[in-house]
């Protein structure tokens, strides 16, 4: 039935097979990578190019190492930013690769940066490596101080670390669970395992030549409000299936999630379940240290105040956390857009205060609820792995595909259409993450009654019932500044000017181009089929063409563009003129969120997308209400002209 299975790939069949079927998209950078000439490159690097050997100097000398993303994707703009940030003590680069690289769309990713050079904007949100190659990244690997951990998805993920290891870059995640939470909505967990798998045996290579290169688990990142149990449980699937193949360094990468206990908690034991599970499976790996990630998938403060406090927050914990060796902070600009080289460096010095001074006063925290909290984790992850390993028969890879399937593993609000999306989660009344709905996750029958307690504990307090529409404002809560959402007391949202209408209106709705992002469209998409409307959702990842097949194919009246990952400018260009060449002349359009790269003002956006046919444009953080007064609004309008107010 499943194809993949937990064994290592046969090198033969991995350098003459799998090799040359990667390399084949870009022929043109694929020609520089040499595997035996970059091993030797590999040897002569300094040891602070060599990322664990980096993560283990911080965690042996108790000190906490920046990891904050870089990647633009001018490579003279790309060499200032590192040096830069080298002047605030970076020495771990998160490397940003864009979008168009992570899907392998290399014509657009190079014309982009054609785009870029000649005009001096930055149109990709990234540094597209494939098509600067082998030589020219390592110019910028040389060009500073630091070792460098590339970022990519799915469909990019090989061809990316081919390019990167050669260049000199020593880790890489390897988080299939990333892909499907996150990156890729028509993947299944068997195409992910097995882009994980090449990936770990190329890293293994490098290790069977006296070369270490450490991946980094991100496990399934949460896109709403679940405790952190899947997470963790995933990371050390995702570095069980690398250890297979050879990988010698594996690093868990711990997420904040708001509650200083919970957190803590989850700190504590991460690095024990890790080993527990390794040692008995008999992998010699090594941990070179944790590394703490800014409140997951959570939105970002757009005030600049609140964007400072929430990162000297993150800051704080990761400090009093003893085993946390390094910390991914964003920037105080992280909700406008790629960040400035101003906001990274004011962001990190930020950072790095916090970090000196609560380090240096060896705080130890310890009470009663942060060891329960380490014991729901434990329970938790190690009934989620044993259950895998049950499902598989002993097989890691066979288990993760049946788990998958059966939504034993499962997370809320992810891209992958083989998600059974069952569970979710709120927040009880001190900002901890709680299960609502476990799905079929399994659960503990402890952990179980713990987490029921906490949540009636808020719904008594409060006098609500904590639901879907509780899960979404919890979701928004951190940046607003509070731990818990405000449900119970929010004012009612005015629908007073709501239009009435005659008949059921269907929608068109998704994000476009190779945006990820599928939280916004979810929420969106929840709400128009709750006021009625008939809602075709098609998701993540959504081409002009299919926007365009899905309307034709149900008559919808309009299309409902969501996008985060600021290129929608680029994805946008004819979408207009196509609507029209299939005779949908007078379909609205609508278009929301996060629109351009670097800081830009909504209401040159707003001139800017009208311009390219869109009836209706959003800020972020827009309420969804106001988008259904206005469907209510033009729609009425149609009605109008049809005759049915008459």
């Amino acid at each position: 039935m499943y194809n993949v299975r937990q064994k290592k790939i046969d090198e033969d069949y991995f350098l003459n097979k799998l090799r040359p079927e990667v390399l084949a998209p870009w022929p043109k950078t694929a020609a520089e990578i040499d595997l035996e000439e970059a091993v030797e490159y590999q040897k002569s690097l300094p040891d602070g190019k060599n990322f664990t050997k980096v993560l283990s100097k911080f965690k042996a000398e108790h000190k906490i190492g920046l990891f904050p993303r870089s990647g633009v994707p001018v490579v003279e703009n790309e060499i200032e930013l590192l040096q830069k940030l080298n002047t605030v003590g970076v020495r771990l680069f998160p490397f940003t690769t864009d979008a168009y690289t992570r899907n392998l769309q290399l014509d657009k990713a190079q014309a982009g940066l054609e785009e870029s050079i000649r005009t001096g904007k930055m149109r990709l949100n990234g540094y597209p490596i494939i098509n600067h190659g082998v030589k020219t990244t390592r110019r910028v690997v040389e060009s500073c101080e630091g070792a460098f951990d590339p970022r990519s998805s799915r469909v990019g993920n090989s061809f990316v670390g081919e390019v990167a290891f050669a260049s000199g870059m020593t880790a890489m995640p390897n988080s299939f669970f990333g892909w499907i939470g996150g990156y890729d909505k028509g993947v299944t967990a068997e195409d992910c395992i097995s882009t994980a798998q090449y990936l770990g045996r190329l890293i293994g290579y490098y290790a069977e030549r006296g070369v270490i290169i450490s991946t980094d688990c991100h496990g399934w990142l949460p896109n709403g409000v679940v405790p952190m149990y899947m997470n963790i449980a995933t990371q050390i699937i995702e570095s069980l299936i690398s250890a297979e193949q050879g990988v010698k360094s594996v690093v868990p990468l711990m997420n904040f999630q708001g509650n200083i206990n919970q957190d803590l908690g989850d700190f504590r034991v991460a690095e024990k379940l890790f080993r527990k599970y390794h040692d008995a499976a008999g992998y010699d790996t090594i941990i070179p240290g944790l590394i703490a990630n800014q409140s997951s998938l959570f939105p970002f403060p757009q005030d600049m105040g609140n964007a400072f406090g929430y990162i000297n927050y993150v800051a704080m914990l990761a400090a009093l956390a003893p085993d946390i060796a390094a910390c991914s902070v964003k920037t105080i600009d992280e909700a406008t857009g790629v960040p400035s080289i101003e906001s990274h460096l004011e962001t990190y010095r930020s950072a790095n205060w916090i970090f000196n001074v609560v380090r240096q006063q060896e705080i130890e925290l310890n009470n009663e609820e942060m060891e329960m909290e380490s014991r729901m984790t434990e329970l938790s992850v190690c009934a989620i792995i044993d259950k895998v390993y049950e499902l598989g028969d002993g097989d890691l890879a066979i288990g993760v595909c049946k788990a998958v399937e059966a939504g034993v593993l499962d997370s809320p609000f992810s891209i992958s259409n083989a998600v059974r999306d069952l569970s979710l989660g709120a927040r009880d009344l001190h900002g901890a993450c709680r299960y609502i709905d476990y799905g079929n996750v399994p659960i503990p029958d402890e952990v179980r009654k713990y987490n029921d307690e906490k949540i009636r504990e808020r719904e008594v307090a409060e006098g609500i019932k904590l639901n879907y529409n509780a899960s979404i404002d919890d979701f928004w809560c951190l940046a607003r500044g509070n731990v818990r959402g405000d449900t119970a007391t929010k004012p009612k949202e005015d629908m007073s000017g709501k239009k009435e209408l005659k008949r059921q209106h269907t929608l068109v709705t998704g994000t476009l181009g190779v945006d990820a992002h599928v939280i916004g469209t979810k929420i969106l998409s929840r709400a128009f089929k709750e006021d009625g409307f008939k809602v075709i959702a098609l998701g993540a990842q959504t081409s002009q063409e299919d926007f365009i097949k899905a309307a034709l194919e149900t008559g919808a009246e309009a299309l409902i563009v969501t996008s985060l990952y600021g290129m929608a400018e680029m994805d946008s260009q004819g979408f207009r003129d196509k609507c029209r060449e299939a005779g949908l002349d007078n379909i609205l359009m609508y278009i929301g969120g996060i629109l351009g790269v670097g800081v830009h003002a909504f209401e040159d956006d707003k001139v800017k997308f009208e311009a390219l046919g869109y009836n209706r444009v959003y800020p972020p953080e827009s309420p969804v209400y106001k988008t259904i007064l206005d469907l209510h609004e033009d729609f009425r309008k149609i009605e109008e002209e049809e005759g049915l107010w008459k």
